[in-house]
């Protein structure tokens, strides 16, 4: 029942939290009791990244590529047992139905995914340091992640790795017609709501928290 009523309190109001955090003092590479190996998605790669995300089409994953994204994958005897996408620049954001645009040196991340009988194993928390450390060393200088408010679950890998909370937005979809809110915590800038209308696309089908 909680489940149903978030999903339909969610179908209007929507609320996430913006986690921030500098690429400076990137601690070493967590290492998981598993024997796991971290590499960005290739195009031989594609068939085994669908058959562990099974919802997600060709297109839609190509369309994330062809835009400059990158998807990393933790390895463990040739299995996927965890993904997560970067973006840039810009990024249409399903669960707030709208594209933000970063600030220079910032990435973006999004589409985090771990397979159920590995979680809690520090999968997410090795990938995230990978992904600071690449990043770190091409000059960008801060990551962002927003994540639903409901989802709490979600706060911890975040903040076990040195993120912060620095602000939220605030979504309402009603009658007459759309809102959305912004409330910094902090005196670091947010992502910039570039455009606020509704997208019709594939990524829309992730936007539940």
């Amino acid at each position: 029942m909680r489940i149903l009523t978030t999903r339909i309190i969610t179908t209007f109001y929507r609320r996430a939290i913006v986690f921030s955090r500098s690429m400076d003092n990137v601690p070493p590479q967590i290492t998981s009791p598993l024997a796991t190996n971290i590499t960005v998605l290739q195009e031989n790669d594609l068939p085994d990244y669908q058959r562990f995300r099974p919802e997600q089409t060709q297109r839609m994953i190509r369309k994330r590529i062809d835009d400059g994204d990158q998807c990393f994958l933790v390895w463990e005897g040739g299995r996927i047992l965890h993904s997560g996408w970067v973006a840039t620049q810009k990024k249409y954001d399903p669960y707030l139905r709208c594209t933000l645009t970063f600030q220079p040196g910032d990435i973006f991340l999004y589409d985090h995914y771990t397979d159920s009988a590995y979680r809690g194993r520090g999968l997410s928390q090795a990938r995230e340091i990978h992904v600071l450390a690449r990043y770190r060393q091409e000059g960008y200088r801060r990551s962002i992640a927003i994540v639903a408010i409901e989802n709490k679950s979600a706060f911890h890998p975040f903040e076990a790795v040195g993120y912060r909370p620095i602000g939220k937005f605030t979504c309402l979809w009603w009658i007459l017609g759309e809102r959305i809110w912004q409330r910094h915590w902090s005196q670091e800038p947010l992502p910039m709501v570039s455009r606020w209308k509704r997208q019709e696309s594939e990524d829309d089908r992730e936007c539940l928290p």
